[in-house]
């Protein structure tokens, strides 16, 4: 069990804010069930729409190859009887013990159907146990967030704003609660700070113009083509992280299967899958260690703390001391070193060693 002990009692505002989009939400959950009566057929939809938004969450936490040969092994695989079987059917009671909290909307009934969509939330806590008693390693922290350009490559243009159906798919759907959380900018305040052609030839100033205004330090600029009836989606992955330049990585291209709306949702799933092995800590013991937190003012130690204690492989951060531009902090950590470095520099934290003040935290320039 985490516990933190903060020195500023809006530390708890700051913390809270953080898990509005958070990982244990599961939106636009679709039900539709047919009945003999109007009662079981709500019933029987309810009770598939709880156990698809857990299927989703437990997918969405775990790699499979953990899950593997346990109750949560949803891939094709031989069963006892030596039968081929393509999904693992969840304990009721389970699904029901991790849900917290249910929403419905655009409720539709008849005398013998219903229908309608769920957004389910998970407590974390109940999560934990599950996982636990099934011995799954999982990760609930998110990367920082992507800004995405979606860019159609056409037959004679490059569109990133008006009549693209490729922009389409991401704004149509929402991945706020992603384990990578992404979002495309707005039409109109988007289109003045960067075009298609600045985000294809990554003209910097227009990129780190549009990372400053919308608040990230990576973008995702994913051009996408259909040429005889093939789709085709590949691009950049741009950090503004170094002030010096630009770190890009590329990627794809890849053949899309399905529509538009399948390749972004592909896309994360992969940059999903990519966090998960980063960040998954399978067995070890905890390890202790003293950090010194460098800040210039209040504002600052708030988002390094919010960064501690967002960070899920620290299990434990005490504060021991405080003064004006500095704290002394005694952490427990699961997993690698390394894993936490990279963990807390997505939260724009870097954690070093330094000659004299040993393990220092501070803002990443």
């Amino acid at each position: 069990m985490r516990s933190f002990i903060a020195a500023l009692s809006l530390s708890i505002l700051a913390v809270a804010s953080v898990q509005a989009d958070d990982p244990y939400t599961v939106e636009n959950v679709s039900i539709d069930a047919s009945a003999d009566n109007a009662l079981e057929a709500q019933t029987a939809a309810m009770r598939q729409g709880q156990e698809d938004a857990a299927r989703v969450l437990i997918e969405r936490l775990t790699l499979q190859e953990d899950r593997a040969g346990t109750g949560f092994d949803f891939e094709p695989h031989m069963n006892e009887f030596g039968e081929m079987v393509t999904s693992a059917d969840l304990d009721a009671s389970v699904v029901a013990e991790m849900i917290s909290g249910l929403e419905i909307q655009n409720e539709q009934r008849s005398a013998t159907r219903y229908l309608a969509e769920l957004t389910i939330s998970f407590d974390p806590r109940a999560v934990e146990r599950v996982f636990g008693a099934y011995g799954i390693p999982y990760v609930s922290a998110q990367s920082r967030p992507t800004l995405v350009l979606p860019i159609l490559d056409g037959a004679t243009d490059f569109r990133l704003w008006d009549n693209n159906p490729w922009r389409q798919a991401w704004t149509s759907q929402s991945f706020a609660n992603s384990l990578t959380p992404m979002f495309v900018p707005g039409n109109g305040e988007g289109a003045a700070l960067i075009s298609a052609r600045d985000a294809l030839s990554l003209n910097e100033e227009a990129l780190r113009a549009a990372g400053a205004y919308y608040g990230v330090n990576r973008i995702a600029v994913l051009r996408a083509q259909e040429r005889g009836g093939i789709r085709r989606v590949g691009g950049y992955l741009v950090n503004l992280d170094n002030v010096e330049e630009l770190t890009v990585e590329t990627w794809g291209p890849q053949t899309v299967f399905g529509g538009w709306s399948n390749a972004a949702q592909q896309f994360v799933l992969d940059r999903e899958a990519e966090w998960k092995r980063q960040s998954v800590v399978r067995g070890g013991e905890t390890q202790e260690f003293r950090v010194t937190v460098l800040y210039g003012g209040l504002e600052e130690w708030r988002r390094l703390q919010m960064a501690l204690t967002g960070t899920s492989l620290i299990e434990d951060a005490r504060l021991d001391a405080m003064s004006r531009d500095g704290a002394l902090m005694t952490v427990n950590y699961r997993g690698a070193l390394e894993q936490l470095v990279s963990e807390l520099a997505e939260r724009g934290a870097a954690l070093e060693e330094y000659p004299d003040l040993g393990w220092v935290v501070r803002t990443e320039f």
